[in-house]
C-alpha cells in the first residue's frame, strides 16, 4: 500500500473510533410493546407521549413554545424541529437532548431528593434545561462544525461540536436557563456549590485539566458544577451576548486550534487561564467571608480517597448507623459505636439514591430492580436489614417506590408511591402497608408531591413532605386515618430529610445561601434554626440533650459532624429562594423584571392531539461515514427511529483487489418481546484466478435472526442473559467463462448461542469488580449436506486480588470443529498473546491476568491528552491444541506484563492505551524466532 494511502487509512481509523467514543448510547427498544403512543405535531415541537399522558405533553409543548415565543437572549438565530419523547414507566429522573439522531427524551418521574435538583415541577425544569441543549445545537452547526455535519451527518456534527465546546459549557448553559427562568434552579440550590465552596475552605487548588477531567483519588466536582459557575461568572462580568459570541466562533473553529479558548480571549478581552482563574476568585471571595458554628467530625478523613457517611441515624444504645462508600469501596451500612469503631452490617443493594431510614434495630431502603425486558421500566422494591444479623427481606410489588420509613415496632411500612401513568395530580401516594407488604391505607392529595415519610413515635400516624406541582409551596403534612393536616408550610424553600424526635421534627431546609437544620415543635406550632453550616447539613438527628450530628459535605467526602444546637428561638423562614446564590442572575431574564416569575407566566394551551404510529420515520437514516481500511473503500449510512426500536444500517463498499462491489443492509428490530434482525448483502464481480484464468462471481448472504436480551439485575448483582440464534445462507453465483467451470453453489447453517454475565457493583478504583463471572457459548452447524460444525465456550472469572483494588482474572475457553472441510467457519479462538494464532479441530486455554493499579497521576499535557490512572497486568497463557489425525498436540505458553494508561483525549474522549511484552515459552508448531515480543495496545475501551 502506497504512503499516501496508508496515512488515508490511518486517519480514518482515528476519526472512526472518536465519532464512536461520542455517540451516547439509549436504551433501545426499550418500551413495552403495549404502549399506545400519542402525539403534539407543531412547527416547532413533536412531542410524543403514552396515552394518559395528554396534560403533561400540553405543559411540556406549552413551555417549550413560550421559550421560543419569547427567546430574547439566544445562542443565535437557527431554528430546528425536535422530537421530544415522554418516559414515565422509570424509578430514575433524567433528560437528554441528543444527536445521531438527533431527539430528546424526558424521563418524567419527580426526584425525591430536591436538594439536588430542586423543587420546581419536574416537567417544567427538563423543558427548560433540555430546550436549552436544543438551542445549543442548532446554533453549533456552522463554520467547520457544519462541513462535518456534511461529511458525517448528525454524528459529525456531535464529533465537530464536542471538540471545539467542552461539556461543561452545554451543562452548564442548560444550569443557568433552568435557574433564570424558575424559582428552583440549580444555581439556587446550596448543594449545587458545596462541593466547591468545600475545596475551597481546604485551601486546595486544581488545575484546570483537572477539573475538566477528574480523579480516581480525589474528589472534584463534576462538568456541570464547573460549567455553570464559568457560564454564570462569564453573564455576570461580561454580559449576557458573551457566550452567543464566544460558541458562534468556537463552533466555527475560530480560531481552528483551541477554538472556545481563544474565542474567549477574543471576545472577553482576557486569556483563557486568566478567565478561569478570575471566575474562581469572585467565587472564592463571597465563600470565605462565610461562617461556621463551631462543630467537631466524628469519621475520619482519608487523604487521596474520597469517603462519603451519609444519612446518621443514633440508635437506642447511642451507636450511629451510617450508609459508607468510598472510592475503593461499594455502598455498605456500618455501625459505629461510641469509641469510634465501625461494624460492617451489609451491602446495600443497587439503588438509585443514598437515602434510608432506620428504627429499633431495622433499616429500610428502596433498592433498583429494572424491569427484565424493558429497559426504560423499573420499580423501588423496599428491602429491610436485620442490623444485628445482616439479614434482609425484600417487599417486591412491581412498584414505584421511593424513601420508605419503618416503624418503631417493626410491623409497618410508610412509602411514597409514584404510579406507572405519572398523574401527578392524583397519584403521588403515601402507602402504609405491613412487614411483609399487604397494603393497609393509601393516602394522596391531589396537586402535591410527597417524600420522606415518617412514622410518629406512637407510629399511630404519618410525616411527611408535601410541596404543590408548581414548587412553590413545601409543607410538612400529618397523615392519619386518610386524612392530611399541614403543620408548617413555607413559599420557596426547599425542604427535605425529616426525622422524629418526640414532639420535634428536624428537617433540612434552605435558607439563602445554606441548607440549614432546623426543627418544629408540634406542641407550639412553631419553628426554629437548631444548626447550620457553611456546606450545608444533612439528614440531621439528636445524638443526646446537647448535640446533634448531621452530614456535610467537605473537600474529601460527606463527613458525619457533632454541633451543639443553637438556642430554640422561635422564628419563621424567609422566602429568598428568589434569588440565584453568588451573582446577580436577574440581569437578563428573557426581558422579565422578575425572571423567576416565567414558568407562572406561561398561558394554558390545549394542542391537539393525533395518534403516533410506531412505523414513522422507522429508518431515519441521520449519520453516515466514509471509510477506508486496505483494501476496501466503504460508505455507510446509520439509521435509528425517535423511539429507538430499530438500528439500520446500509453500507456499500468497494474492494480494490476484487475490483468487486459489495451492498449490504443490517437491522435489529427492538419494539417485540423478542427481538428479530437481519443481514443481506450482495457482493458483485468479485474475481480470483484459476489455471491462470481470470474467474468471476457473486455472492449473496443472507442471515435473519430472532434474540431475547434479558435483564436479572437486582439485589446486590447486575445479571444480563443473551439468547439469539440465526440461520445463515451463503450462495455462490458464478457469472461468465466460470459458469462453464463451476456450478452455483449453497451453504446454510444455524449460528445460535447464549451469553450470560453478572457482577457485584464496582467501586471508582477497581478496574475490574471484585465478584463477576462472564460466559458465551456459540454452535454453528450445516443444515444442508455439507458438513461443517463449530463449537465454541468461553467464560471469564473475575475475583479479588491481594489489596482492594487488585482484580484476579481467569479466563478458560474451547474450541473444537469438524475435519470434513467442506466449509469452514471464522476462528474467534483467544490465542496466547505474542503467538500468531491457529485453527486446529481441538483448542483450548486457561490464562490468568492479575491486575492492580501503579499511579493516579492526574495530570496532563496541553488540554490534549490528561493522564487519570497508570495500571498493570502480569499475566499467564496457557494453550493447548490438538490435531485429531495425528493425534500430536502443541503447547503455546505465554508469561507477560502490560501497562496500561487510562486517558483522556482533548478533555473528553476516554481511551486506554498501553504496552504489552510477551514471552513465549514453547516453539508451538515452529522454531520460534524470538521469544520476546512486545506489542502496542491501542486504543482499549472500558
Amino acid at each position: 500500500m502506497s504512503h499516501k494511502k496508508y496515512l488515508l487509512s490511518i486517519v480514518f481509523t482515528i476519526f472512526y473510533s472518536i465519532s464512536h467514543l461520542n455517540v451516547a448510547a439509549q436504551n433501545f427498544g426499550g418500551n413495552p410493546a403495549y404502549i399506545k403512543w400519542l402525539q403534539i405535531n407543531t412547527d416547532t415541537v413533536r412531542v410524543i407521549f403514552p396515552k394518559g399522558l395528554e396534560t403533561q405533553a400540553n405543559r411540556a409543548a406549552s413551555v417549550i413554545h413560550y421559550q421560543q415565543q419569547n427567546d430574547i437572549n439566544s445562542l443565535g438565530s437557527q431554528r430546528r424541529k425536535i422530537n421530544v419523547v415522554l418516559q414515565n414507566y422509570g424509578t430514575i429522573s433524567n433528560g437528554y437532548v441528543g444527536l445521531a439522531p438527533y431527539r430528546s427524551e424526558y424521563f418524567t418521574t419527580s426526584p425525591q431528593n430536591p436538594f439536588e435538583l430542586g423543587s420546581t415541577n419536574w416537567l417544567d425544569n427538563l423543558a427548560v434545561h433540555e430546550w436549552r441543549h436544543v438551542q445549543q445545537y442548532t446554533n453549533f452547526n456552522k463554520g467547520l462544525s457544519k462541513v462535518a455535519a456534511f461529511v458525517l451527518g448528525e454524528q459529525g456534527q456531535a464529533l465537530a461540536n464536542s471538540v471545539a465546546v467542552p461539556d461543561w459549557f452545554y451543562e452548564g448553559d442548560a444550569v443557568l436557563n433552568e435557574t433564570k427562568l424558575s424559582s428552583g434552579g440549580r444555581g439556587r440550590l446550596p448543594l449545587f456549590f458545596s462541593g466547591f465552596k468545600s475545596i475551597t475552605q481546604n485551601n486546595i487548588h486544581y488545575s484546570y485539566m483537572q477539573l475538566r477531567n477528574g480523579s480516581f483519588k480525589n474528589f472534584i466536582p463534576n462538568h456541570y458544577n464547573l460549567g455553570y459557575l464559568l457560564v454564570a461568572y462569564g453573564h455576570e462580568k461580561y454580559g449576557s451576548d458573551l457566550w452567543r459570541k464566544v460558541t458562534s466562533d468556537a463552533a466555527s473553529f475560530k480560531p481552528l486550534f483551541y477554538p472556545l479558548q481563544g474565542a474567549v480571549k477574543k471576545h472577553a478581552g482576557v486569556s483563557y487561564n486568566n478567565f478561569v482563574k478570575d471566575a474562581f476568585n469572585f467565587y472564592e471571595t463571597q465563600w470565605k467571608q462565610e461562617t461556621d458554628s463551631k462543630y467537631e467530625f466524628l469519621t475520619p478523613l482519608k487523604i487521596k480517597d474520597v469517603v462519603n457517611y451519609q444519612c446518621p441515624y443514633v440508635t437506642e444504645n447511642g451507636n450511629i448507623i451510617v450508609l459508607k462508600n468510598s472510592n475503593k469501596k461499594i455502598p455498605a451500612f456500618y455501625n459505629i459505636d461510641k469509641n469510634g469503631t465501625e461494624r460492617k452490617i451489609a451491602v446495600k443493594n443497587i439503588s438509585i439514591d443514598d437515602y434510608y431510614s432506620y428504627n429499633n434495630g431495622k433499616i429500610v431502603y428502596a433498592s433498583y430492580k429494572p424491569d427484565i425486558r424493558w429497559n426504560n421500566k423499573d420499580f423501588g422494591e423496599i428491602t429491610i436489614v436485620d442490623i444485628a444479623t445482616g439479614n434482609e427481606q425484600t417487599i417486591k410489588h412491581q412498584a414505584k417506590y421511593f424513601s420508605p420509613d419503618i416503624s418503631h415496632d417493626g410491623k409497618k411500612i410508610a412509602v411514597v408511591q409514584i404510579a406507572p401513568d405519572d398523574k401527578y395530580e392524583t397519584q403521588s401516594k403515601v402507602v402504609v402497608m405491613d412487614n411483609e407488604g399487604s397494603k393497609k391505607a393509601t393516602s394522596y392529595s391531589e396537586g402535591y408531591l410527597f417524600s420522606y415519610p415518617k412514622f410518629s413515635t406512637s407510629d399511630s400516624f404519618v410525616y411527611a413532605i408535601s410541596r404543590s406541582l408548581d414548587g412553590i409551596e413545601n409543607n410538612i403534612v400529618k397523615i392519619g386515618d386518610n386524612r392530611i393536616e399541614k403543620l408548617f408550610s413555607s413559599n420557596n424553600n426547599t425542604i427535605g430529610f425529616l426525622q422524629i424526635k418526640g414532639d420535634t421534627i428536624l428537617f433540612t431546609v434552605t435558607t439563602g445561601n445554606k441548607d440549614e437544620l432546623w426543627g418544629y415543635d408540634e406542641k407550639k406550632r412553631a419553628s426554629f434554626r437548631m444548626a447550620s453550616v457553611s456546606t450545608g447539613l444533612y439528614k440531621g438527628d439528636i445524638l443526646n440533650d446537647t448535640t446533634l450530628i448531621a452530614a456535610t459535605p467537605t473537600a474529601y467526602g460527606y463527613r458525619i459532624i457533632k454541633i451543639k444546637p443553637q438556642q430554640s428561638t422561635y422564628s419563621l423562614l424567609s422566602s429568598n429562594m428568589g434569588d440565584a446564590l453568588y451573582i446577580n442572575i436577574g440581569r437578563s431574564n428573557y426581558g422579565h423584571k422578575n425572571g423567576t416569575m416565567f414558568l407562572y407566566e406561561i398561558p394554558k394551551r390545549e394542542f391537539t392531539t393525533s395518534k403516533y404510529r410506531k412505523g414513522s420515520h422507522l429508518f431515519n437514516f441521520h449519520s453516515w461515514r466514509p471509510y477506508y481500511e486496505n483494501p476496501e473503500w466503504s460508505f455507510t449510512l446509520y439509521g435509528e427511529n425517535v423511539l429507538n426500536t430499530l438500528l439500520s444500517e446500509l453500507s456499500y463498499t468497494y474492494n480494490e483487489n476484487e475490483s468487486s462491489h459489495r451492498v449490504k443492509y443490517t437491522g435489529t428490530y427492538g419494539g417485540n418481546l423478542i427481538q428479530p434482525f437481519i443481514s443481506v448483502s450482495e457482493t458483485f464481480n468479485r474475481t480470483g484466478t484459476y489455471n491462470n484464468q481470470t474467474v468471476r462471481w457473486n455472492t449473496l448472504n443472507f442471515s435473519p435472526g430472532l434474540q431475547l436480551p434479558l435483564n436479572f439485575s437486582g439485589g446486590k448483582q447486575y445479571r444480563f442473559l443473551r439468547l439469539f440464534s440465526a440461520y445463515n445462507l451463503e450462495y455462490t453465483q458464478w457469472t461468465g467463462a466460470a459458469k462453464n467451470i463451476f456450478s452455483n453453489a449453497s451453504f446454510n447453517y444455524l449460528n445460535s448461542g447464549v451469553s450470560y454475565s453478572w457482577q457485584v457493583q464496582k467501586a471508582v478504583q477497581q478496574i475490574f469488580p471484585r465478584f463477576a463471572q462472564t460466559l458465551s457459548v456459540q454452535y454453528k452447524n450445516m443444515i444442508d449436506k455439507n458438513i461443517a460444525q463449530q463449537f465454541f465456550a468461553s467464560s471469564n472469572l473475575y475475583l479479588p486480588g491481594l489489596f482492594n483494588n487488585h482484580s484476579l482474572v481467569i479466563n478458560a475457553t474451547y474450541q473444537s470443529r469438524d475435519t470434513a472441510n467442506q466449509f469452514s467457519f471464522s476462528n474467534n479462538f483467544p490465542f496466547s498473546r505474542g503467538y500468531a494464532g491457529v485453527n486446529y479441530p481441538r483448542m483450548w486455554k486457561l490464562a490468568g491476568n492479575y491486575h492492580l493499579p501503579l499511579l493516579y497521576p492526574d495530570w496532563g499535557i496541553a488540554n490534549i491528552v490528561y493522564f487519570l490512572r497508570v495500571r498493570g497486568n502480569v499475566f499467564y497463557d496457557n494453550t493447548t491444541v490438538k490435531s485429531l489425525r495425528t493425534k500430536d498436540t502443541f503447547q503455546f505458553r505465554t508469561v507477560g506484563a502490560e501497562i496500561m494508561f487510562d486517558t483522556k483525549w482533548w478533555n473528553s474522549y476516554p481511551v486506554s492505551v498501553g504496552v504489552r511484552y510477551n514471552h513465549l515459552l514453547d516453539d508451538g508448531l515452529n522454531n520460534k524466532a524470538n521469544a520476546n515480543v512486545w506489542e502496542v495496545i491501542f486504543p482499549v475501551l472500558f
